[in-house]
């Protein structure tokens, strides 16, 4: 079980499309901070349990597993550090603390390379675990820095917004979850700055 042809299902702003092919799975992963089934937008990760489901529905994790509440407060910190490279992706400055938080949570999780004829290849132990899921969504990232994919996952720095997308533009412009949204938010306050000299 690689998590390998699972996709992002969750509803994107402004009719975006999800990262393609196995991307998909980390910027899901990323999104979790919202749970857009539950009106009060909560974690999707409220428990060890919910953080398993989510896990075996896509293929990380062996039904017959569980989680320990260690394992949960170490994959939401891998979440945030990865989140902290998606707003670095668009140009937000780097969070050093969310990084270095991620790398101390996610020892233990590791991928083995394989060399191919077509080139390298990650791959992480399924059986292992939350070790092995943290594991399965590293090498997918290593793959999209490889073939360039990963610059183009972006964090919407929309106030109180964070949402990853997939910036599918030629030149890697776009900015935010959805232009229509926080864009004309941003440009509201902007606006209201502008004439009032007040931050909104």
């Amino acid at each position: 079980m690689t998590g390998e042809n699972s996709r992002a299902t969750d509803p994107q702003p402004g009719g975006r499309e999800p990262a393609p092919g196995e991307l998909g799975l980390v910027q899901s992963f990323i999104n979790t901070r919202w749970n857009l089934q539950d009106p009060d937008r909560r974690d999707t990760f409220t428990d060890r349990e919910a953080l398993a489901d989510w896990f075996r529905s896509r293929g990380l994790f062996e039904r017959e597993r569980s989680l320990s509440q260690g394992d949960l407060e170490r994959t939401v910190t891998v979440r945030e550090g990865l989140r902290a490279l998606a707003f670095a992706n668009n140009d937000r400055g780097l969070d050093r603390g969310a990084i270095d938080a991620m790398r101390r949570a996610s020892r233990g999780a590791g991928t083995r390379i394989r060399i191919e004829p077509e080139g390298p290849r990650f791959v992480a132990d399924a059986a292992s675990g939350a070790d092995g899921a943290i594991g399965t969504l590293f090498a997918i990232i290593a793959r999209a820095m490889i073939d360039g994919s990963w610059q183009r996952l972006k964090a919407c720095p929309g106030r109180h917004c964070g949402w990853a997308f997939y910036d599918s533009s030629r030149n890697q412009s776009a900015r935010w979850c959805s232009m229509k949204v926080c864009g004309d938010r941003e440009k509201s306050r902007a606006y209201y700055s502008r004439k009032t000299g007040r931050q909104p």
